[in-house]
Formats: C-alpha cells, sequence, structure tokens
C-alpha cells in the first residue's frame, strides 16, 4: 500500500487537515524533478542548471519548515488540551472520595507533564517556531461541562452515583483514547517527514534527508525523547486512575479493558476510512468511465427493455457458437460418428474461445463435460471408450507434467516479484543505460524480453511500466518518447513470450505436442537468436517511426534500488538456478527423473514449505491459465482419439506434401500468426498446433517436432493489434496524467505488424536451420 494511503487509513479523521500533507510534497518533488531534466535538454549551462536545482531544494525546504510548523502547533495546542483535560478530571475525582475504592491513589506520584517539561525544555532553541505556545490552556476545558462535585451537590442518591461514576468511566476511556491516537498522530508524521525526504533524495540525488531530520524535525519538540516519555506517562496517569477506581487497583485488567475499547475505535475509524477512500475511488474512476467509455445499450424490439451492447454481442456470439454446434452435430462429414462430434466440439470451442461469448476458461471447463457424454473417445481397437474409462482418460490429459512446470513457473515468477529480486535486476540494469532514449529503449525492450523468461511476459509489462513512471512524469507534452517506451514494452514482452518454455501459456501448450520434450536447453537454443534479431528489428523499427530524441535527447536516469540484498533473496536466486539448470539438462537425467513436472515441484515444496511464499500466493497464482490450458489439452486429447486429428493431417497432407519442409513450416508460421493477431497467442496454440504435429507424422520423411515448435514460437509474433495477447492489452489501457491514452491502435498496427512479419519470417528461415541441426 502506498503510504500516502497508508497515512490516510491510519489518521484520525476529525485531524486529518493536521497530518503531513504528504501527497503535495510528493507531487512538489516530481514538479522539481521534471524542471531539471527539460533544463538538461534545453542545454541549459550547467552552472544555471545547478542554480535552479538549488532553487527547487529551497522551494522544497520551505514546504517542508510550513508543514512542521503545522504539525508543532497542532500538537502543542492538542497536548495543552488533553493535559489539561486529565488534570481536571483528577481533581473532580479528589473532591469525591467515593469514586476511590482504594486510598493509595494519588496524582501527586506521576509526573506534572507541562511544568517538567518546561523546565527540560527551557534551554533549547527551536528554529522556526514559537516557544510561547507551550504554555498550557488549562482552564478552556472547564467551562465546557460541569464539575463533578456540582453534580454531586444537586443529587446524592445511589441511581444519580452510579451515573457520575459511568460518566468519569467514559471520560477515562475517551481521554485514554485521544492521547494513543496523539501518540500515534506523532509516529505517522515522523515517519511521514522519513519518507518524503528519503524520496526527495532518490529522485534528485541529493542528500536533504540526513540534514533537515536531524536538525529541524528531530529537534522539534512533537518529534523529541523527552515529549514522547511525557505521552506515556500520561498514558500511564490515566491507566492507574482508572484501575483504582474501577478495578481495584489492577492495571492489567484496567489496561485490557480500555485497549479493547482504542481497538473498537480505531477498527470503526479505518472501516468509515477505508470504505470512504474505496467510494471516492469509485467516483473518479465511474466518472471518468462515463466521459470516455459511456456504456452503449440496444433496445430490445416490441419491448421496453434495454440490453448492455457487450452483453448483447455475448449472446450473438454464444447462439452462433451454439447453432454451428447442433449443425455439426447432424451433418456427416467425415464418415466415423466419433469423428464427426469431436469436430462439431472442436469448431463449437473455436468459436467460443475466438469471441470470447464467455471467459476463455469458462469454456475450457465445459470442454471435459461435453466430451463424455457425446461419447467422442475410442480404444485403441476403434471401439468406443465406455464412459467411465472417457472420464478417467479426459481428467488424466487436464493434469500433466506441463501443468505442473507451469504451476512451477508461477512459483519462481511469484518468489521473484515478491521479495523484489525481478525489480532490483532491472533498475540496476536500466541506471545503467544513460539518458539518451535510443540506448534506453533498447535496454528496456531487452530488460522486458529477459525477464519474459522467468516471470512470464504477462507480469513483466506491469513491472517494467511501474520502473518507466520516473522517466514518463518528466516528459514534455505529447512527447514522442512516452508511447515508444511503452509500445517497446509490450512487443519486446510479446517477443520474449517465446524465450523460454515457461515464458507464455502458448509454449506450454508446445511442448504438450513435441516428443521427445525439448527441454530449456534446446529451446533456448532455437528461440533465443530469433528473439534477439526480433529485439533489434524492432528497436528499429520504433527508432524510424517515432523518432525519440527529436524532441527530448535526454531521459530522466532511472535510480537502481538500494536496499541491501537478504538472505531470502539469494535462497531464491539458488532455488531458482538449480531449477532452471536441472530443467535444461532434463533430457540426460530422464532415465532419472521422468519428465520436467518432477523438477518443478521443486521451487513449489521449497518456497511454499519455508515460509517464502504462503497461501495468499497461491491464490494469486493465474489459475485461469491453468484451466484454460488443461481444457485445451483435454480437448486435443479428444481429437487425437476420436481419429479426428488423423483424418484432417491425412487430407491436409496430400494437399501440402510435395512441397519442401521449410515451404510447410512457413504456410504454418502465417496461419498461426494471423489467428494469433486477431484472437489470443494461447488459443491459436490450442486449436492448430494438435493440426500440425499431426501433419508433420504423416509426411514422407515426419518433422513433428520440427514443426510444432515453429508453429508455437509463431502464436508469439503475433502483436500487430491491442488484443494480440497479454502485453499489448496492458499498454493500451495506460493513460497520461490528463487521462488520455499513451497509445492507439494506429501505434501497433504501424510497429507491431512489420515486426511480427519478420519475426515469422525468421522462424521458418533461421529457425528452420537452427531445429534442423538439432535433428529436428
Amino acid at each position: 500500500m502506498k503510504f500516502s494511503h497508508t497515512l490516510q487509513l491510519n489518521a484520525v479523521p476529525e485531524w486529518i487537515d493536521s497530518y503531513v500533507n504528504y501527497d503535495s510534497l510528493k507531487k512538489l518533488i516530481f514538479q522539481i524533478e521534471k524542471e531539471h531534466v527539460e533544463d538538461i535538454n534545453a542545454e541549459t549551462d550547467p552552472e544555471k542548471a545547478s542554480e535552479h536545482l538549488r532553487d527547487g531544494e529551497a522551494k522544497f525546504i520551505s514546504a517542508l519548515d510550513a508543514q512542521l510548523e503545522k504539525v508543532f502547533d497542532f500538537y502543542t495546542h492538542k497536548e495543552s488540551e488533553l493535559y489539561a483535560m486529565l488534570d481536571d478530571l483528577e481533581a473532580e475525582m479528589d473532591g469525591n472520595g467515593d469514586i476511590h475504592n482504594t486510598s493509595e491513589f494519588s496524582h501527586k506520584e506521576n509526573l506534572a507533564p507541562l511544568e517538567q517539561l518546561d523546565s527540560t525544555f527551557q534551554n533549547k532553541e527551536y528554529p522556526n517556531q514559537k516557544l510561547e505556545k507551550i504554555a498550557p490552556v488549562r482552564r478552556a476545558s472547564r467551562s465546557s461541562r460541569y464539575s463533578f462535585e456540582s453534580r454531586m451537590s444537586v443529587d446524592n442518591d445511589g441511581a444519580f452515583l452510579v451515573e457520575q461514576l459511568s460518566d468519569i468511566r467514559s471520560q477515562l476511556i475517551l481521554l485514554y483514547i485521544s492521547l494513543s491516537e496523539l501518540e500515534s498522530y506523532v509516529e505517522l508524521n515522523r515517519t511521514a517527514f522519513e519518507k518524503i525526504l528519503k524520496k526527495y533524495d532518490k529522485v534528485l540525488q541529493g542528500d536533504l534527508k540526513s540534514r533537515y531530520l536531524n536538525k529541524m524535525v528531530m529537534d522539534s519538540r512533537p518529534f523529541m525523547p523527552e515529549t514522547m516519555q511525557v505521552l506515556k506517562s500520561q498514558l500511564t496517569r490515566i491507566e492507574n486512575s482508572f484501575a483504582n477506581a474501577f478495578c481495584g487497583g489492577n492495571r492489567t485488567v484496567a489496561l485490557r479493558q480500555m485497549k479493547t475499547h482504542l481497538r473498537d475505535q480505531v477498527t470503526f475509524e479505518r472501516n468509515t476510512v477505508w470504505k470512504e477512500m474505496i467510494r471516492q475511488e469509485r467516483k473518479v474512476n465511474d466518472t471518468k468511465l462515463i466521459e470516455q467509455k459511456p456504456v452503449k445499450t440496444f433496445k430490445i424490439p416490441f419491448t421496453n427493455h434495454r440490453i448492455k451492447s457487450a452483453l448483447l454481442t455475448q449472446l450473438i456470439c454464444l447462439t452462433i457458437s451454439i447453432a454451428a454446434l447442433i449443425i455439426l452435430l447432424l451433418v456427416d462429414c467425415f464418415g466415423q460418428k466419433q469423428e464427426n462430434y469431436c469436430f462439431a466440439l472442436l469448431i463449437f470451442a473455436a468459436i467460443m474461445w475466438a469471441t470470447e461469448a464467455m471467459p476463455l476458461y469458462a469454456t475450457s471447463c465445459l470442454i471435459p463435460f461435453m466430451i463424455v457424454p457425446l461419447g467422442i473417445l475410442r480404444n485403441p481397437d476403434g471401439s468406443v471408450m465406455a464412459a467411465k474409462a472417457a472420464a478417467k482418460a479426459t481428467f488424466a490429459s487436464m493434469y500433466t507434467g506441463t501443468i505442473m512446470m507451469l504451476l512451477g513457473g508461477f512459483a519462481l515468477a511469484a518468489a521473484l516479484s515478491k521479495y523484489g529480486i525481478a525489480k532490483a535486476f532491472a533498475s540496476h540494469v536500466l541506471s545503467r543505460a544513460g539518458t539518451r532514449p535510443m540506448w534506453v529503449l533498447l535496454a528496456i525492450m531487452f530488460v522486458s524480453g529477459f525477464l519474459s523468461m522467468f516471470i512470464s511476459n504477462v507480469a513483466t509489462p506491469v513491472l517494467c511500466f511501474t520502473l518507466i513512471d520516473p522517466i514518463l512524469r518528466t516528459l514534455p507534452d505529447r512527447s514522442r518518447v512516452a508511447p515508444c517506451l511503452i509500445l517497446g514494452i509490450a512487443l519486446s514482452s510479446c517477443i520474449g513470450g517465446m524465450t523460454s518454455p515457461i515464458s507464455s501459456p502458448q509454449n506450454i501448450v508446445t511442448i504438450q505436442y513435441m516428443n521427445p520434450n525439448p527441454g530449456w536447453g534446446l529451446w533456448f537454443g532455437a528461440a533465443l537468436p530469433i528473439a534477439v534479431l526480433s529485439m533489434f528489428v524492432c528497436w528499429g523499427l520504433l527508432l524510424l517511426v517515432y523518432r525519440p530524441a527529436s524532441d527530448t535527447p535526454h531521459l530522466n536516469t532511472i535510480k537502481p534500488t538500494k536496499e541491501k540484498i537478504t538472505k531470502t533473496q539469494v535462497f531464491i536466486c539458488l532455488v531458482t538456478i538449480l531449477t532452471i539448470a536441472l530443467w535444461c539438462a532434463e533430457s540426460s537425467i530422464e532415465s532419472s527423473i521422468g519428465d520436467t513436472g518432477i523438477i518443478a515441484a521443486i521451487p513449489l515444496f521449497v518456497f511454499f514449505g519455508t515460509g517464502v511464499l504462503n497461501k495468499e500466493d497461491l491464490n494469486n497464482f493465474l489459475w485461469s491459465v491453468v484451466v484454460l490450458a488443461q481444457g485445451g489439452m483435454a480437448l486435443g486429447n479428444a481429437v487425437t482419439s476420436s481419429g479426428l486429428l488423423q483424418d484432417i493431417a491425412l487430407r491436409l497432407k496430400d494437399g501440402i506434401s510435395h512441397l519442401p519442409v521449410i515451404a510447410i513450416l512457413a504456410v504454418f508460421c502465417f496461419l498461426i500468426l494471423v489467428f494469433a493477431t486477431f484472437v489470443s497467442h494461447t488459443v491459436a496454440a490450442l486449436i492448430i498446433v494438435p493440426i500440425v504435429m499431426e501433419v508433420g507424422q504423416q509426411l514422407p520423411v515426419p518433422h513433428p517436432n520440427l514443426l510444432v515448435m515453429g508453429a508455437g514460437l509463431a502464436c508469439s509474433a503475433g502483436m500487430g493489434l491491442p488484443v494480440s495477447g497479454y502485453p499489448n492489452m496492458s499498454a493500451i489501457m495506460l493513460e497520461d496524467p490528463s487521462g488520455k491514452p499513451y497509445l492507439t491502435t494506429k501505434d501497433f498496427v504501424i510497429t507491431g505488424i512489420p515486426t511480427s512479419i519478420i519475426a515469422t519470417c525468421l522462424i521458418f528461415t533461421l529457425g528452420y536451420g537452427i531445429m534442423s541441426g538439432m535433428g529436428y
């Protein structure tokens, strides 16, 4: 949670305007940073630029002084008010002996707060503060309530005494809550000053924190150790008074009762503030949504009802899918019932996935239910498989070593992200990229491509978009750099999706149809050269189209993280390296391991077993991707078992068997590229890769692994539209501070389509040569 939210959540609602205005100070830091970058780009004289930076620091210190003065004024006033109320309340209690059930209590044994505090501080100097404000205002609160003695003089019967005791008890509890909140007020503001000074030093590479914090903040009265000691002594006074008056002198019981009330009060306030924060956030988002994307509705003919256009589109797509299913179930296309039914299910699933009439994973959940009742699966002898055996075979196909490897990849990604390892690596690399846009672009592209290998190309773009925020916030309005950087991250993450077996869901699907499993070593050998060359091609196209240096020759520097390396981070890195090394060596240890999924159990067991990851991290896994892959595998098993896949492959073989293998690979690569561009990388792999495998097996000289791996790599090459993969979807949603999107569909078309075509050509040329050399 951001500290500004933490501050708002933990602040006393009635005092909210008296806390450090953290957000305004942070905005001032970013404004100074932006002006400094503008000086660099304008090639201002270095001495003059340094003078501007010093002026910015002076402006920031002035704002800090104002906030410190505000905190000082509020604290001294509130301290005097609460301490005076406590003195008055004790005086009232001393005025009536019946209140106390023990004569041992006397507040004289406690500290006289303000007198002692004044004597301690009288010889100290406080910059920018008014010591005369320390004088207690003890009589101010007396006029606001009746004294206890005057109430007792009116009526001294037992019922009234009980009422007065209840009133004293309530006042003590309220005072305890108020003083506890004052203690929290001091701690929150101290943290606010520490964090905002740390952010200033990090953003502007200064050393203001050590100077200002020690000389100004910690020397200010609210934050001095003596002040906190006196405040704690007042809480002790209340605890003693409450214990002697209402708990028979038992301070433990008194403390427990008062803390219960404090906890209830804090819970209520936080719940109220949290609801208000959520309400405001929703209000802002809803307003933006109405202004930018009004909800379209459609009037149902012959009725007064309206339906959302998005829901209507879904219903139309669902109707088309069901109609196609029914028609194909009734039409004999292949001469075999099982093949006909399986073809109907395949087309139904393809339409549902392509149109997203329902969420992709929901369609995957429907597939196993349809496979068994339709009687699609067959035994090796050609007979229809019994329902029980078919169910067992279907579920067996849905959880394989490939799924286990996917879960292992999720565990590695979660650990690397949770403990900041991926971010630390990326920030250190980018901090060395300089300030020239072309080199910063190249660095962020290769960082996103590299991270996609290990934390998937779904999570990588989000991380990289966060890393370039210091650059985006300092750019001039309508700068060419912003769309160039964002598009570079998106396209390089798509390219990075082909780099390792766990970098994207389509690779998981591809490996499922490769026999033997290529392992990480062979996959790297084929995929990395293609990915690296595709990155350079994409980089060149982005520089050619956007010319980012034309309006912003120098960018803000990305600062590396300065946190110390922890033992947990070292442990995670060792486990990650060990797991990847075993995956790379899988082919040589296959006789002992059996499957890559067995190796994937290592990070799952180690990370969850040692507490590095917990149940919440497990819940955050991309289970929708897992379910989607499982549904696709169940469908692939059905297509194979029914004989449909072999039938389709034989018919395709008759038309392309005379072509050389490189031409067949090119045909399938461009076919899958079109499908992946307009629909989804994963869906393209689920539907087309099984057919490619069967065609490869039916060739005069079989090359199933070559065609399957080439087709799988081509899935990641589809990046010409905003809907072409998760990275593009994440990029199109980013907006500048004014609420305007950084990218449009035109940006993806101009750069994404040429990059997709060149990457695909590299797959069936360079990739063909490498895979042939590997024996595929």
